[in-house]
């Protein structure tokens, strides 16, 4: 065995004991750090690894979901144009089926193929009643005004003379 040293100072005192302290926070470091790995516990470096493995992976998986966001909307705007060819081609099918032109499928009001056969079947009347001459009087007159009774047509022609006259 060694011998027995006095410690007669502060300093001295320090170095002696840091030396033990020293040694014994390796000893049960390494003690803590076998148990740990028994129970399956990670290195600050194995966990830093992971993380930074992870943090690629959702990063790869951000960029999937992106583009596969582009995808559908571009996928969902075709969607929307097919839908629109075939809202545009019922129209046309309807209003010819109707005796209606062309250009006056555009014209069709609705949302589904009865609303819009509803409404060409209107409008052929109001293109049937307006070529006989059968127009419906104005709504709502003014009172006291000359043209109460008078169709269409005929306040049209008054107007016209008057503008002209």
């Amino acid at each position: 065995m060694s011998e027995f040293k006095v410690i007669e100072t502060q300093e001295a005192f320090d170095a002696a004991i840091a030396d033990r302290l020293k040694r014994d926070r390796e000893k049960y470091s390494r003690q803590f750090e076998t148990e740990m790995r028994e129970k399956g516990w990670k290195t600050t470096e194995e966990v830093e690894a992971l993380t930074a493995e992870l943090t690629k992976q959702i990063e790869t998986l951000q960029s999937a979901a992106a583009s596969t966001e582009q995808i559908l909307a571009a996928k969902d705007a075709e969607i929307a144009k097919g839908e629109a060819y075939r809202a545009d081609l019922a129209k046309t099918r309807i209003a010819i089926a109707a005796g209606l032109s062309i250009d006056q499928a555009t014209r069709l009001r609705g949302s589904t193929e009865e609303e819009w056969q509803a409404d060409a079947q209107q409008m052929v009347k109001e293109i049937q009643a307006f070529s006989a001459g059968k127009n419906i009087p104005a709504p709502m007159p003014q009172t006291g005004d000359a043209s109460v009774g008078k169709t269409t047509r005929s306040q049209f022609a008054d107007w016209a003379v008057e503008a002209l006259g």
